[in-house]
């Protein structure tokens, strides 16, 4: 399985956005969560950087979710 790191971060930015929809969040809510303004998380959810293993961690945790389900590409 084969994929670029551009696909990557656009396909765990998609799954950040619907994880942070699915807990009800705005970008300016889950931002505050996690001490990031809403343009860092807009700039997730694009896929325009790649979140290091840490953001990952604090973003499950504001998330309620288990790191795993970032992975979980559809």
């Amino acid at each position: 399985m084969a994929i670029d790191i551009q696909a990557f971060k656009i396909k765990l930015g998609q799954r950040i956005r619907v994880l942070r929809e699915r807990g009800g969040l705005t970008q300016m809510e889950l931002g505050a969560l996690v001490g990031k303004d809403f343009q860092a998380i807009s700039r997730m959810e694009k896929g325009r950087v790649n979140p290091s293993a840490y953001q990952l961690y604090v973003l499950a945790g504001a998330l309620n979710v288990p790191i795993a389900e970032f992975f979980e590409f559809t």
